[in-house]
């Protein structure tokens, strides 16, 4: 809650691994609009799934992962290399993937747009990225 959070060293990053609900979703927001906290991670939101007007969508600072706790070691296998990919394009400067590229310009991106028209990429070598969506 704030008291807690207002207790923490300036510059804190929280990091939320339990439920999207322990924390207040506002006070999360302001500790990090006013540089309170330096970042949040957590990998459930509250409610879930999140409204689109959800203020976590917005605030600074923050990475929401995907909830592990009933995934495949498989799964979770290929949850870090793609998240190792996606963080060596960053860091070297590289274009993402398209399917990597959830919001675009504040706005969710043309391949998870429901209204916007699709799409099959033609199937690759590999056949990996065969039936992903784009516009």
């Amino acid at each position: 809650n704030r008291d807690l959070i207002g207790k923490m060293k300036k510059g804190s990053y929280l990091v939320n691994t339990a439920r999207g609900k322990i924390v207040e979703r506002e006070a999360i927001v302001d500790a990090l609009k006013k540089q309170h906290l330096a970042g949040y991670a957590g990998d459930v939101w509250y409610p879930q799934p999140a409204p689109a007007d959800h203020p976590w969508r917005t605030m600074p600072n923050h990475a929401m992962t995907p909830h592990y706790s009933g995934t495949t070691l498989d799964a979770q296998r290929r949850y870090a290399a793609g998240v190792k990919d996606i963080l060596l394009r960053s860091f070297e400067g590289r274009a993402l993937e398209p399917q990597d590229v959830i919001v675009q310009g504040g706005k969710l991106a043309a391949q998870y747009d429901q209204n916007a028209k699709h799409t099959a990429l033609p199937e690759q070598k590999g056949g990996d990225k065969a039936g992903r969506l784009t516009v």
